[in-house]
């Protein structure tokens, strides 16, 4: 992980370019590189992992369907990557002010990478990592344990938690609202929710995205999405302040970051961390449009491919000066109820 901001020194690099983001001068080249029987919580047994197998790609079996993108080794790769790159952008694992925490929950932990550094930085806390796929490592700290569960049924767990980390997640509920307010139902007062989201679809900072089928790919993503049951992108990660105060929340704080398409940026730092979403996001891109488009607009598997090529041409280019959205929500639950 990189190392920890200096005692004073602001966590917000990334957030405090967006206002002066320039681009880069392009060459001659413009393209850039609690166990409960009575729940739903779920043992890891045979069935688990009899995958889905749809256009080449590999998708969970528990709650077959639910989760639009694929979970086998090469998107594990890059949710690895992807964890990398937040390491860059926000410098710790959470931005929320923890202090001893004793229980922790990672809702969605993938390869279970965050939930093992987090456990690795809190030794006394016991950290749990939920996902619908046993993508998770076996050899981890004693103090983490990974379940397979459904964050969106009813939480069953024999206590409350510090915290509750949920990353990258915009897009993967039904009703937000309802997880919120679980996750609020299950905190300890005093404890902490924290969101770290992406937007979509991408801006610019000025007018290269316009007409673009980078442009195009963000709107029918959430399009194929909210046709699907479960919005994504800015349409969820901007209501996060709005729903955690309905469900109770307070002291709620933001912190807006950005992701380059590329590196096209000027400065250093942007530039290093849009080469690295370039990759991510080319390296994504077939998993993250296959099941949504196919599914959720009736393309072919043909139409989809033709379309990913148009559009990781327009991620290499340089002459686009895209960005994702990058918010980071996260509030306490009050100490004593109203």
């Amino acid at each position: 992980m990189a190392d920890e901001p200096a005692e004073g020194e602001s966590i917000s690099l990334n957030h405090a370019r967006e206002q002066t983001l320039e681009a880069d001068s392009l060459s001659d080249n413009d393209s850039a590189l609690g166990d409960d029987t009575q729940s739903t919580t779920t043992s890891l047994s045979e069935s688990i992992y009899n995958y889905r197998q749809e256009h080449g790609r590999t998708y969970h079996s528990y709650k077959d369907g639910q989760y639009v993108f694929p979970n086998d080794e090469r998107e594990q790769d890059r949710l690895d990557l992807q964890h990398h790159m937040c390491n860059l952008t926000y410098r710790r694992l959470h931005l929320a002010p923890l202090e001893k925490p004793r229980h922790a929950l990672d809702i969605g932990t993938g390869t279970g990478i965050w939930a093992m550094d987090f456990a690795d930085q809190y030794p006394e806390c016991q950290v749990i990592g939920i996902d619908l796929s046993p993508s998770q490592p076996t050899f981890v700290p004693p103090n983490l344990k990974y379940i397979i569960d459904d964050a969106e049924e009813l939480w069953v767990y024999d206590h409350r938690f510090d915290y509750v980390h949920c990353r990258l997640m915009a897009g993967c509920f039904a009703d937000p609202e309802k997880l919120i307010q679980q996750a609020f139902d299950n905190l300890e007062p005093g404890g902490y929710l924290e969101f770290q989201d992406y937007g979509l679809p991408c801006r610019s900072v000025d007018n290269t995205l316009d007409g673009t089928s980078l442009e195009k790919w963000g709107i029918l993503m959430c399009e194929a999405a909210r046709k699907l049951g479960r919005p994504m992108g800015t349409e969820v990660s901007e209501k996060y302040r709005e729903w955690m105060e309905a469900a109770g929340f307070v002291n709620i704080e933001e912190q807006h970051f950005m992701w380059p398409s590329n590196a096209w940026p000027k400065d250093k730092y942007m530039k290093e961390l849009g080469n690295w979403n370039m990759i991510n996001i080319l390296e994504g891109l077939e998993g993250f449009c296959l099941a949504l488009m196919t599914r959720g607009l009736g393309w072919t598997k043909e139409e989809v491919d033709v379309f990913v090529a148009k559009v990781s041409a327009d991620v290499k280019n340089r002459g686009i000066h895209a960005y994702y959205p990058m918010p980071v929500v996260w509030g306490r639950k009050p100490l004593t109820a109203n």
